[in-house]
């Protein structure tokens, strides 16, 4: 995976779990402001990479809500979180 996507992964991830700072935030929002648009290969594979963190996401809520079956109606909540996130995220408008 190049670096560009790793480190915008990483950063997608660490804000969902309130990791980032506004610092953060804005170091990253001048980046995407200063970066070429991306090719249509470049966009294809970081839809790709976007597809299977939330794939893994998803699969890994799924297996603690059939283990959890008390925290089952939180978890599902959060798939469905998710799989909206990913639907907004590569909705085909969003390039």
């Amino acid at each position: 995976m190049p670096k560009m996507f790793r480190k915008q992964l990483e950063f997608d991830l660490k804000a969902q779990i309130n990791e980032t700072s506004m610092r953060d935030f804005l170091k990253e929002l001048r980046k995407s402001i200063r970066h070429p648009e991306l090719t249509l290969e470049e966009k294809e594979f970081r839809n790709e990479v976007y597809r299977y963190a939330f794939r893994q996401e998803r699969n890994y809520l799924g297996k603690i809500a059939l283990k959890e079956l008390g925290y089952r109606k939180s978890f599902m909540s959060l798939y469905r979180e998710i799989l909206l996130a990913e639907v907004l995220f590569l909705r085909p408008d969003n390039d």
